[in-house]
C-alpha cells in the first residue's frame, strides 16, 4: 500500500470511530453573537459587482486608446493639414460633383 491508502485508510478508520455529532449543542450566547455580528456588518450595495467590472473595463478601453493612438501618431503627424483644408469631404461622401 502506498503512502496516500495508508493514510486514508487511517483517516477513514478515525471518522467510524467518531462519535454522534447530533447530540452536540451550540454554546451559551451563539445565536445572540451571530445575530449581533449581521447586524453590524454593512449591507452589500447591489452595484459593488458592476462597479469593479466597469472600473476594469474603463481601465481596458483607456489603454486601447492610448495604444490606438501610439501606433497611428506617426500617420497623423506626417499628414498636412492644407490637405485636408482643401478637400471636401461632405462633398465626396455624399458624391457631389
Amino acid at each position: 500500500m502506498n503512502h496516500f491508502d495508508h493514510q486514508w485508510q487511517k483517516l477513514t478508520t478515525l471518522a467510524r470511530s467518531a462519535g454522534e455529532p447530533r447530540d452536540a449543542t451550540a454554546p451559551s450566547g451563539f445565536a445572540t453573537r451571530v445575530a449581533a455580528r449581521a447586524a453590524r456588518a454593512p449591507a452589500a450595495s447591489p452595484w459593488a459587482a458592476f462597479e469593479r467590472f466597469a472600473l476594469r473595463g474603463l481601465m481596458v478601453a483607456v489603454a486601447l486608446s492610448v495604444a490606438a493612438v501610439a501606433f497611428n501618431y506617426a500617420e497623423i503627424m506626417s499628414e498636412s493639414t492644407d490637405d485636408l483644408a482643401l478637400t471636401d469631404t461632405v462633398g465626396e461622401m455624399l458624391d457631389l460633383p
